[in-house]
C-alpha cells in the first residue's frame, strides 16, 4: 500500500516497507526518502491520506484506489 500526493518532484505519503508491520509517513525527494512518523493501522494511514488529499484538492488517479 502506498498512498501518495506528489507534484512530480516531491512526494508525501503513507508507505509500507518490507521490514515494518505498519505504514510510515514519508517525504520522498529525488532518491531520498525521509520517515517522519508511523501510523497505528493501515486504515488510519488511508484515512489520513484521504483527508489530506481532500484538503489540497487532490484527485485519486485511476487504478490507485487499491494501492
Amino acid at each position: 500500500m502506498a498512498r501518495v500526493l506528489t507534484n512530480g518532484k516531491i512526494s508525501i505519503g503513507a508507505y509500507m516497507f518490507p521490514d515494518r508491520k505498519l505504514p510510515m509517513l514519508c517525504v520522498e525527494e529525488g532518491n531520498e526518502c525521509t520517515v517522519y512518523g508511523h501510523f497505528k493501522s493501515v486504515e488510519g494511514a488511508k484515512e489520513f491520506m484521504d483527508i489530506l488529499g481532500r484538503m489540497v484538492g487532490a484527485v485519486i488517479e485511476r487504478g490507485a484506489e487499491d494501492a
